[in-house]
């Protein structure tokens, strides 16, 4: 190979990989040993020639080159190459048996023929019929084959098939050279003679047998050199007239040796060797290496063998090889099962894939080779940003910038795996934690945000024999300006780091099946999220509307309300306090129709939030009792006003206005499913039937029937007010059928007047309006409002300095909760309620669940009357 000045003046640029580009297919000459004949299939006539054409078919070369084929062979001979040529493309050499190129009757010929660039190529070489295989190749084959199948180990299979190519060949080495991922060579197996030493383990460098070789390996199962010392025989003309190029020998038996090759075999004391490629899933796996160390000539049917034992040795190992992967996969699969159906009820897969049993790392193996020969490896998970993990892992900011180098990595490969036994040399920044993760399996598992599986496999520090220092220069040779191959092959040890135990195809079948699996769960969430989403918004436009409905049904009715208690109103005051507990009444139905989602309203609950109102130190007792009722919504709304009519005029007028008065609230389901209620006064004033009916008789008389189908009639008793309401079975949503026990509540006696003292009151509120009621109640107690604070920052400060005696919290203060100001107060003691529209039930937290509630609407004598019970 020719170098250019160039690289004579950069010694750097002269190295093996040089190699690489010497064009080895067209050296334009051929062993010396035969005899070529390259014949134009157009025309017949043969237009090149090389080789001992005297010895082995009895012409000079200059009487071949120009001639006819059919000068040389014989009729019969040439009707056999017309139909071989017809019959076959002959893109890779044919074996012709002797003696069918027999140009003479004492000297037996194999031949070879094949085709290219229209070209007919005859290889010739001097035949052996008198050796042992030459008669029975096929079962010289089989012997060699016998029994390997058997053998359980690769190595084993490996060294007892060298020992039978040695066997058979009378090489004097014979070694199984294994090619590793990163294109250096590896004696895998070796049978030598005794004498030499050996080579077993020894590694190579990927530039000792360069690129266009390996392709030519993958092209010819076997390459042979006879000596190594020979002159090469020349093609005569140099270039083929027909394709005016040099003769393409890629498939040419006898093709010349590389100069730079047969040098490298000199340096290393070889005189004859032999390869026969061991291909695997149609890469080159390997060779079977055979050095001899004095010329050695293999005859043709010999070679023969060999090949088809290279061929079906090449057929052995890929079956050994693809019955463990399957073997592998059948297990991993049993494993891979287990882990989905572990991943079921988990709403988070990747703490799923870390904490159930089996994991993540007893799915695939991350533990290697190592001077921790108990480390197990390590795998992280990274889904949604979080990042989950078990074993010897990095951390989590490192696993994090990690896996944002791998995004872009994975995307360019495409199909979302990254495997490498060499982390550090593939990202730098890895080489910080090499001793965790030298090995990296990563998966991807989805494509934005990206998540991630991870095992990482730790530093395996070893020392690697080498055939010679790999990485030593070589030089120029003195003849010329020529390549010189590396002279030294004594053994050089190199200790590797930053290496980890190599990921095997099991490993990466099963991390493809992980991640089809995980793919196919991740997309079924999305598609049940999707839908539920969709679900979600069109319950929210159904609440939108039935909450835009009610409001609406709300408020007309609060428009309503104020209609007619303006007409039955004598002055302003009284509209005033009229409309203001009518709205009391209808907020507390709604707020118990919240609690209940507006399944019903519970009859008992729903008359104490009306007459507990008016339990103060001069009302009366009274006695409630009756079976457990749920009303239906509109049913309750209905009932409640009517109630809270019944209730204010018993306060203002009847036995709840005077100490002896008696109230008694009855209920009971009536044979049709039905409900009758009796109220009935006792104890109060002397009462008259009114000369006009107001508002309040009309709604209790009118309201029930219109909105429930039912009836009620109230009467003037001179005892007292009775009133009998009787709601249809379409009212009521669920009855037990069973009692509530009659209940008499009797209020304390009137408590002796006590002088008003002037209180300081807190009030937190971001309402203007509900701040200009409790100012107006300040006013007129003569108390003094502290703030008010509309921020919770403010309302942290007044509550952590100020004195007060008692505090009014609004739960929400522009989308912040009040929880921390409640807390600071409760820890100085100072009483307080809420204040808020919502359920209390739903937004309280545990620790001031016991809190008193005031819900919204509310009175100037609703804050008034908590006051003074907090106080």
């Amino acid at each position: 190979m020719t170098i250019t000045p160039a690289a004579v003046a950069d010694p750097a640029a002269v190295d093996l990989t040089n190699c690489d580009r010497e064009p080895i297919h067209i050296p334009g000459a051929i062993l010396p040993h035969g005899a070529m004949l390259v014949i134009d299939l157009a025309t017949w006539n043969i237009v090149q020639a090389a080789g001992d054409s005297v010895g082995l078919l009895g012409r000079p070369l200059d009487t071949l080159v120009g001639a006819q084929a059919d000068n040389l062979f014989s009729a019969e001979q040439m009707d056999k190459l017309r139909a071989l040529i017809a019959d076959n493309d002959l893109i890779k050499p044919r074996h012709l048996l002797n003696p069918f190129l027999r140009v003479s009757d004492d000297r037996p010929l194999d031949a070879s023929v094949h085709k290219t660039d229209g070209l007919l190529v005859i290889e010739v070489e001097q035949a052996d019929p008198a050796d042992v295989h030459a008669q029975n190749p096929l079962g010289c084959v089989q012997e060699m084959l016998h029994g390997l199948d058997a053998i359980p180990t690769l190595d084993g299979f490996c060294q007892a098939a060298a020992q039978r190519v040695k066997q058979i060949t009378g090489y004097d080495r014979v070694m199984v050279y294994r090619f590793l991922e990163d294109g250096a060579g590896w004696v895998f197996a070796e049978s030598r003679e005794e004498r030499l030493e050996p080579f077993l383990d020894l590694h190579y460098p990927a530039s000792d047998i360069p690129k266009q070789a390996r392709a030519l390996y993958l092209q010819n199962w076997l390459r042979l050199i006879t000596q190594v010392d020979y002159e090469p025989a020349r093609l005569v003309p140099t270039d083929n007239p027909v394709t005016g190029k040099p003769l393409d020998m890629s498939q040419a038996l006898l093709r010349d040796v590389s100069p730079i090759h047969r040098e490298y075999l000199r340096n290393m004391g070889v005189d004859a060797s032999m390869s026969i490629s061991i291909i695997r899933e149609g890469k080159l796996w390997g060779l079977f290496a055979c050095h001899h160390y004095s010329p050695r000539r293999l005859p043709r049917h010999l070679r023969a063998v060999c090949e088809l034992f290279g061929s079906m040795f090449s057929l052995q190992l890929e079956a050994r090889e693809r019955a463990e992967q399957f073997e592998a996969r059948l297990a991993s699969r049993k494993v891979l099962q287990q882990l989905m159906h572990n991943l079921a009820d988990d709403e988070d897969y990747g703490q799923g894939l870390i904490r159930n049993t089996p994991n993540l790392l007893d799915y695939i193996q991350a533990g290697g080779r190592s001077l921790r020969e108990t480390d197990p490896g390590g795998v992280a998970v990274r889904v949604n940003n979080a990042i989950t993990s078990l074993g010897r892992t990095p951390t989590d900011d490192q696993i994090a910038a990690l896996t944002d180098w791998l995004t872009q990595k994975i995307e360019d490969s495409g199909d979302g795996i990254f495997v490498t036994d060499r982390l550090g040399e593939e990202w730098p920044e890895a080489k910080a934690y090499e001793d965790v993760a030298s090995g990296l399996l990563a998966v991807s598992v989805s494509r934005d945000p990206r998540d991630f599986i991870l095992w990482f496999r730790p530093e395996v520090v070893e020392n690697v024999n080498w055939g010679g220092n790999p990485t030593k220069p070589v030089e120029v040779g003195p003849n010329g300006i020529r390549l010189t191959p590396r002279k030294s092959f004594e053994v050089w040890t190199e200790t590797v780091r930053g290496r980890a135990t190599p990921w095997n195809l099991a490993d990466k079948d099963a991390a493809f099946d992980l991640r089809v699996s995980l793919l196919d769960v991740v997309l079924r969430r999305i598609e049940v999220a999707n839908r539920e989403r969709e679900r979600a918004y069109q319950q929210e436009r159904l609440l939108m509307a039935e909450l835009d409905h009610r409001v609406k049904n709300t408020l007309a009715n609060i428009s309503a309300l104020i209609s007619q208690t303006s007409r039955s109103a004598h002055s302003l005051t009284d509209f005033a306090t009229g409309l203001n507990r009518r709205i009391q009444s209808m907020a507390k139905a709604h707020s118990l129709l919240t609690k209940s989602r507006w399944e019903g309203v519970n009859l008992l609950n729903l008359i104490r939030e009306e007459i507990d109102h008016f339990n103060s130190g001069d009302a009366g007792m009274t006695m409630v009792g009756g079976p457990d009722v749920l009303l239906a919504p509109k049913a309750a709304l209905s009932l409640s006003l009517a109630l809270h009519e019944l209730t204010t005029n018993a306060a203002k007028y009847g036995a709840l206005s005077v100490h002896s008065g008696r109230l008694s609230l009855r209920w009971q389901l009536t044979a049709e499913g039905g409900l009758a209620l009796e109220w009935r006064e006792t104890g109060g004033p002397a009462v008259q039937e009114p000369k006009r009916r107001g508002f309040g008789t009309t709604l209790i008389q009118r309201a029930l029937s219109m909105e429930t189908g039912g009836r009620s009639e109230v009467r003037f008793e001179p005892g007292g007010v009775a009133c009998d309401i009787f709601l249809p079975p379409a009212a009521i949503a669920r009855a037990s059928g069973y009692p509530v026990e009659p209940v008499a509540e009797k209020a304390p006696p009137p408590a002796p007047p006590q002088p008003e003292l002037a209180r300081r009151i807190l009030v937190v509120e971001d309402s203007s309006l509900v701040i200009m009621t409790m100012e107006g109640v300040m006013e007129d107690l003569g108390w003094e409002m502290v703030g008010p604070a509309t921020r919770v920052d403010r309302a942290l400060e007044l509550a952590a300095s100020e004195d007060v005696d008692a505090a009014l919290l609004d739960v929400n203060l522009d989308g912040e909760m009040s929880w921390d100001i409640a807390r600071i107060l409760r820890e100085r003691k100072i009483p307080f309620v809420f204040t808020t529209g919502y359920d209390g039930s739903t937004v309280l937290p545990d620790d001031l669940a016991d809190v008193t509630i005031l819900s919204k609407p509310f009175t100037g004598e609703d804050i008034e009357r908590q006051l003074r019970l907090l106080l």
